[in-house]
């Protein structure tokens, strides 16, 4: 009794497939031998009394790579009270137009971040100085505190490039020059108070 339907024709095409399989292992077994390539997977199929042996190539999914974990964030050491070695409290007044009080500098190479503040204790401006190892580095720096798409131009000294915008507490003047790269906050929002600051710490230790 024969089978019908799609059951019947997938029974029959799949003993024909098995059978061409046979044949042509036959008529190959006298030729000269090829050589050897690496096994692959089998799997054995049977349809009624005849076997035979599929060999499949498994390709394995490709192993997941973690993302890159981001840097660390480097310590600093606690604030002291000092006088800053780039600027004084006197240049800083002159440009800010405020007397200072206590200063304050926190110590990391190559040179301390200074923070000046007001005579009634109130913030008044912070200056740092960045040391990187590359030029792109230095001026990721300057872009990290003064964003392109967010703040204007700037290249006060001469050969210095980065930026300045206000800040919820006043403004930032950043810029940069080779692997160095300096930071002006200041507690008003005209830029030229950090392009000041910045200007003279730049010149006073020479960069």
């Amino acid at each position: 009794m024969h089978a019908t339907g799609s059951r019947g024709r997938l029974h029959r095409g799949a003993v024909a497939a098995l059978a061409g399989l046979l044949t042509a292992g036959c008529a190959g077994a006298g030729a000269a031998s090829a050589p050897s390539a690496p096994a692959a997977p089998t799997i054995t199929v049977t349809a009624g009394t005849r076997t035979a042996t599929l060999s499949v190539t498994v390709t394995a999914e490709p192993a997941s790579v973690p993302p890159a974990a981001p840097p660390a964030a480097t310590d600093e050491p606690a604030a002291q009270a000092g006088p800053c070695p780039y600027l004084s409290d006197d240049q800083v007044a002159d440009i800010n137009g405020q007397h200072t009080g206590t200063t304050t500098i926190v110590a990391v190479d190559p040179h301390p971040i200074c923070t000046f503040t007001r005579s009634d204790g109130g913030w008044l401006a912070t200056v740092r100085i960045v040391q990187a190892d590359s030029a792109a580095a230095a001026a990721a720096a300057v872009d990290q505190h003064v964003p392109v798409e967010k703040s204007d131009p700037a290249d006060d000294p001469v050969g210095w490039t980065g930026g300045s915008m206000p800040t919820d507490r006043g403004s930032v003047y950043a810029v940069a020059k080779g692997q160095v790269a300096v930071i002006a906050e200041a507690n008003q929002p005209q830029s030229i108070k950090g392009r000041q600051l910045a200007a003279a710490a730049i010149a006073n230790l020479g960069l």
